[in-house]
């Protein structure tokens, strides 16, 4: 098993994946001790957990939940049942009492918890691997828990997840001088990796964006996109984000079609590419070519409905009813579009990911406007800026969007009285964003290529004031 978690990182994901069930079939073959040795049991369950964790981690590009009948497939590509291998990991883990097995398990439940069922579930089992790894002293395990922790936390709380992360940083600056378990040193950088991107992340989804470009390329840096697919295509992904919220259109359709292009042999349907897919057809919606949009944000759709995962189907199916809303698409809907924005509404309230739902207001609230219904649009946005009130910051929101559309609604409605200080709100936190980006060529970008930043500073009449 160390052999095989020795090769993560340094050959193909799905190399590892036949190592780690190679190990598994083994285990199986033995079945339980005879006469009834518990020590011989235990250290069987202790290996189980063990290559249970390596194969998760070296296989998320492959990942689905309730296929088959919980077996994995090889040919010809990887598909592993995640529900069942984390109750095989929890069940073994139980068995062994062993508080950092236990924690492992957790662990792998909480990544497991926030691809299929929601966010208060992820963030219970995530806290739980916690508190378990540092009772049990096993620092890797903290440190790989927290930095998963820190960033599904953000979600429900900013300044908290931050804060978790931060925390995360400082034990990793004191790096574990001995590991429980030899794998563990082995799957250290890139947990390592995945926690300075989950800190770009984090400064992205505060508006810091020179600082959130400079973690999100030193984390690409050390993942592979051939030996660790999955992480490499999220923080890609993320990247593609930043890039496209600071109005470097050819950037971004650089970075994602080729993240688009490499992940297309290795499966047939994953999270992952449909995510990726999906943020390129979002990218050309920025970019105003709804045309070009279409097909790979459909296309996307189709691979996560494949593939689910609950905090990215509400993103996409907002992208969705962007599409279809837009004035210049051949297929404009606008009713539909609102149609999904409830959906999306509905489904959040459920999961607990509360920036689509913010969203998905806004949006409805914008769709509602151009139905004639100006009723329901006030209604709409004024949830909106209530839910953001209430959350804070949110990931992959705009809240300079959110008080713009709020700004535009009471202006349509006859409320000019009180639509201004919706938009000085707006352009705060516009110009907040613009000071955080150092090249001037960069900044003007942010300013007059992104449909949002141009709407507030025209509304305002501010542009002379962006510098």
């Amino acid at each position: 098993m160390v052999a095989a978690a020795a090769r993560y990182g340094r050959e193909p994901g799905e190399e590892v994946v036949r190592a780690c069930i190679a190990v598994l079939e083994s285990l199986d073959t033995l079945g339980p001790a005879s006469h009834g040795d518990a020590g011989i049991d235990t250290a069987a369950d202790s290996l189980r957990v063990r290559t249970l964790r390596v194969l998760l981690c070296a296989s998320e590009l492959w990942w689905r939940d309730g296929d088959g009948e919980g077996t994995i497939g090889v040919e010809p590509w990887p598909t592993v049942p995640v529900h069942t291998l984390v109750a095989q990991a929890e069940a073994a883990a139980a068995r062994t009492a062993d508080p950092a097995l236990r924690a492992a398990a957790r662990h792998m439940a909480g990544q497991h918890l926030v691809v299929t069922h929601s966010l208060d579930a992820a963030l219970t089992a995530l806290t739980a691997a916690v508190e378990l790894a540092r009772e049990a002293g096993d620092a890797f395990t903290e440190l790989e828990a927290l930095t998963d922790l820190g960033h599904c936390t953000v979600g429900r709380d900013m300044k908290l997840g931050v804060g978790m992360l931060e925390r995360a940083e400082t034990l990793a600056s004191r790096s574990p001088g001995s590991f429980r378990h030899p794998e563990q040193a082995e799957l250290l950088p890139m947990t390592l990796a995945r926690l300075t991107g989950h800190i770009g992340v984090a400064a992205f989804d505060r508006g810091a964006f020179d600082a959130a470009e400079g973690r999100l390329r030193e984390s690409l840096r050390r993942l592979s996109p051939r030996n660790t697919p999955g992480p490499y295509a999220k923080m890609t992904n993320f990247l593609g984000q930043l890039l496209t919220a600071a109005g470097r259109f050819e950037e971004a359709e650089s970075l994602l079609t080729e993240a688009v292009g490499r992940l297309a042999p290795r499966a047939t349907a994953s999270t992952h590419q449909g995510y990726n897919l999906g943020l390129l057809g979002k990218l050309y919606l920025e970019w105003d070519r709804p045309e070009q949009a279409a097909p790979p944000l459909l296309a996307g759709w189709d691979q996560l409905r494949a593939a689910p995962h609950v905090s990215l189907l509400p993103l996409l199916r907002n992208y969705l009813g962007e599409l279809l809303m837009h004035p210049a698409y051949a297929l404009r809907d606008v009713t539909r579009a609102c149609e999904l924005f409830t959906e999306t509404v509905e489904e959040c309230r459920r999961t607990g990911f509360q920036r689509s739902e913010i969203a998905a207001l806004m949006l409805g609230a914008r769709g509602a406007m151009r139905l004639g219904d100006p009723r329901s649009a006030l209604g709409l946005s004024d949830r909106a800026v209530e839910r953001l009130a209430e959350t804070g910051e949110m990931p992959a929101l705009r809240s300079e969007e959110v008080y713009l559309t709020r700004y535009e609604i009471l202006l349509s409605a006859g409320g000019q009285e009180h639509a201004g200080p919706w938009l000085d709100r707006a352009r705060a936190v516009l110009l907040a964003k613009g000071r955080t980006i150092a090249d001037p060529a960069a900044r003007d970008a942010f300013y007059t290529r992104v449909p949002t930043s141009r709407s507030i500073l025209a509304a305002g009449g501010q542009r002379g004031h962006t510098s």
